[in-house]
């Protein structure tokens, strides 16, 4: 079973590379649209696994400008993690 959020995050870096493949149209514009749709989503709707939380992070890592954050630096800390802590 796949949760919302994955499904939201795939939707997002599919319309994401799409966006990039696109000429500068209105088809760019439709994507880059659905983009925001679904990271607008993801953002909405709280973890409920350590999964979640690592789509999370990698959908804030694409759309982080600055990579010197502690926002950006805690998301790739979640997904350095396992998920196995006890």
């Amino acid at each position: 079973m796949t949760s919302p959020i994955r499904k939201a995050t795939m939707a997002a870096f599919g319309a994401d590379r799409r966006c990039y493949k696109e000429p500068a149209t209105i088809r760019a514009r439709a994507q880059s649209d659905r983009y925001k749709a679904a990271r607008l989503k993801v953002i909405q709707t709280p973890a409920r696994s350590f999964a979640d939380l690592q789509d999370k992070a990698r959908l804030f890592l694409l759309s982080e400008p600055d990579p010197g954050t502690i926002e950006a630096s805690l998301a790739r800390d979640i997904l350095a993690m396992k998920g196995e802590a006890k």
